[in-house]
């Protein structure tokens, strides 16, 4: 019998499928849940045979393209000390790309990243919203638990911790959920970028660091660059941070990131080739992503000194590196971007 017992069990372990590589899934990888049925899941952090670089154990794959910045404004700092003040288009502060979307940088940055949510995962919260509608009702008995496909569990049996566990994976892949995490990542990068640049309990971060390096209104009682200004003020004296650098900065990389799947692996674009207007909405992401980078070279070019340009710089990589390198990467929520693309 117990050579029976034993058989039986080895057979029935081997008909389960294998987590070997649960451990290695970024935190929040969600498992196929019945919700999303068709989803495809890519993950980021799956060991590759490529050779291991210095940055290997910080940095993803598509991470390694934030080195685009430091490159881009020290070679436009350098053709700008050559040829900076040769006549141009970009070196009128009031050209259009600079009028019409620079100045408005962070909306533009926000209406495009809703867009793309709404478009590539709306589909995918539309049938699980309507999948919800048709789940069957049960009765629940005393002490338990309904999980994600209707059936009833006992929470006082020894499987409850593996059901509760299942119906979390489950509630993890689910598009509701998927978009909860997106917007509360973007709700984040949105407040950094107010705080640094708009207020911080007064006058925003950079106008504070302004008047601590000797900066100073000619109109007294004037502690921001806006409100200076706005009263014929001439805001003079510090270290004028560079807000063009830090928003370019800042809004590519919250982008980037929120792309991150379609740049990792090719199969997901592969998913939409069947989805006209989700390929479009990441050509839409994709484009406004060229056009801050082009802006960020215009300004690295002609406008602010390099000190100013290198303190922009870093305050628009702070965010990324704080929350999409470090702590995301260690959190169920928000997490990384989930790598799931409905079709």
């Amino acid at each position: 019998m117990s050579s029976s017992i034993h058989h039986r069990t080895s057979h029935s372990n081997s008909e389960l499928p294998s987590l070997s590589t649960r451990r290695d899934r970024a935190p929040d990888s969600p498992m196929l849940s019945p919700i999303i049925s068709e989803a495809t899941l890519h993950e980021l952090d799956t060991p590759s045979d490529a050779p291991p670089t210095p940055f290997s154990q910080y940095l993803q794959p598509h991470q390694y393209l934030s080195f685009i910045f430091p490159v881009t404004l020290l070679a436009g700092s350098a053709f700008g000390v050559v040829a900076g003040n040769t006549p141009s288009y970009f070196f009128n502060k009031r050209n259009i790309l600079n009028m019409l979307f620079v100045k408005n940088g962070w909306g533009w940055t926000s209406l495009v990243f809703l867009f793309y949510i709404g478009i590539v995962f709306g589909k995918a919260l539309i049938q699980e919203n309507r999948l919800i509608g048709q789940e069957p009702q049960h009765h629940r008995a005393p002490g338990a638990d309904t999980d994600i496909t209707g059936q009833v569990t006992s929470s006082s049996s020894s499987s409850s911790n593996e059901t509760r566990a299942s119906q979390d994976r489950n509630v993890a892949g689910r598009p509701s959920y998927v978009i909860l995490k997106a917007l509360v990542r973007w709700g984040l990068a949105t407040l950094y970028w107010w705080l640094i640049s708009q207020w911080f309990f007064g006058p925003s971060i950079f106008d504070r660091v302004f008047v601590l390096t000797g900066g100073f209104c000619s109109v007294d009682g004037h502690w921001s660059q806006y409100h200076c200004r706005r009263n014929s003020g001439l805001w003079s004296g510090g270290v004028d941070i560079s807000g063009h650098m830090f928003l370019l900065t800042h809004a590519w990389l919250f982008l980037m990131e929120e792309l991150s799947v379609f740049l990792n692996d090719p199969q997901a674009w592969a998913n939409l080739q069947d989805r006209r207007g989700a390929r479009y909405a990441v050509y839409t992401v994709a484009a406004l992503c060229s056009l801050w980078w082009w802006m960020l070279l215009m300004t690295s070019v002609y406008y602010h000194h390099l000190t100013e340009k290198l303190t922009g710089l870093f305050f628009g990589v702070f965010f990324w590196f704080c929350s999409y390198v470090v702590l995301y990467k260690k959190s169920t929520f928000p997490a990384m971007p989930d790598q799931v693309v409905s079709i």
